[in-house]
């Protein structure tokens, strides 16, 4: 228990906050350079600096590029051809091709992105010195790019209050869960049972405590969330507590209702667990809820940490207030009312 309520939450903020992420980097790349330019070589350098690529292997032969895919050792491979620069100085269509290993096909698109990225830069600038040695000169078009809420563009802004969010979730569901089944194992239980309080007194005593523990945990991860990953939270931290409150009684009664038909620890941890994966995987915590099938996310709306997932973003990283949040809010308090009286009137017919 000790080790679920403390050290399992420092170990996932630590761990999850920078394994979890989005962004594709060291992608091991192979050049094939046969114009040797100085266009080629600053194509080459635009590629070595922009952080995604790792230059491990520079060939002389196209021949020879399909048994380092082969083998693994590469992730892509970019081949300048020889009249790579002709071309360019002759103001013609000049081509770069890149071999990419779509195994994986996330990370094959998102480095084809980079590349892309890469040289549209580079044509986009040897475009403006075009023009700018012709005058008079057509207009170009530029764009001036600015992202709101999070500039820097940092994947933990997005992923910390996530995590935070589900280990609220795991942690108050599954202590629940294993607390009450462990009182049925040592026969505590019964012994209170028979003792003279009322039936709402024994479940108020046995619930409070978990609610304590989860604004603790949740406490751990704010913490974290704000000195190790210096996270910027906007919002005002009371109207989330407002909604952790709210979404504590979907934990609760979810632990509780699993207590309720778990006779061990063991089927209390893989019930926790099963309902759990389902939470997590329709939230939209790491995968988009928009790119699921329809069927999917019409069954992600039965889903009470998706709607607690919106909110902590939502707070934390754009200051949302109450009438921004008031559709999620209506669903965390109907989801909260239902779960949390099911689960109650279900320990109630199990004790009589």
């Amino acid at each position: 228990m000790i080790g679920i309520i403390f050290i399992m939450p420092i170990i996932q903020l630590l761990v999850l906050g920078y394994v979890i992420s989005s962004e594709v980097r060291n992608i091991s790349t192979l050049i094939c350079d046969l114009d040797k330019s100085a266009q080629s070589r600053e194509v080459v350098a635009r590629i070595r600096n922009s952080g995604y690529f790792n230059i491990n292997y520079f060939e002389e032969s196209q021949n020879r590029i399909t048994r380092f895919l082969d083998s693994g050792k590469i992730s892509v491979a970019v081949i300048i051809p020889r009249d790579f620069s002709r071309k360019i100085v002759l103001h013609q269509k000049a081509q770069i091709q890149a071999v990419l290993d779509g195994e994986d096909a996330n990370t094959a698109t998102i480095t084809l992105g980079y590349i892309n990225g890469i040289l549209r830069n580079f044509a986009s600038e040897k475009i403006k010195l075009l023009v700018k040695a012709r005058r008079p000169s057509p207009h170009l078009i530029s764009s001036d790019i600015r992202v709101w809420y999070n500039p820097a563009l940092k994947y933990s802004d997005y992923m910390v209050p996530g995590i935070a969010a589900f280990l609220l979730t795991i942690v108050t569901s599954l202590l629940s869960a294993m607390g009450l089944v462990k009182e049925k194992e040592i026969g505590t239980l019964e012994q209170l049972l028979v003792a003279p309080i009322k039936k709402h007194e024994l479940l108020i005593g046995k619930i409070i405590p978990f609610a304590i523990l989860g604004f603790v945990e949740l406490g751990i991860a704010l913490g974290f969330a704000k000195l190790w990953y210096n996270i910027p939270i906007v919002g005002n931290l009371g109207l989330f507590a407002l909604f952790a409150l709210i979404y504590l009684f979907t934990t609760l009664g979810i632990g509780l209702f699993v207590s309720t038909n778990s006779q061990t620890q063991q089927q209390a941890l893989f019930l926790t667990w099963f309902i759990m994966i389902f939470a997590f995987l329709m939230s939209g915590f790491i995968f988009p809820i928009e790119n699921m099938p329809l069927f999917a996310q019409i069954l992600s709306y039965l889903n009470p940490l998706r709607y607690f997932m919106i909110v902590i973003r939502e707070i934390f990283i754009k200051g949302a207030h109450l009438n921004q949040l008031y559709w999620q809010g209506l669903a965390l308090v109907i989801f909260s009312g239902v779960i949390f009286s099911f689960a109650v009137l279900r320990f109630q017919q199990r004790i009589k």
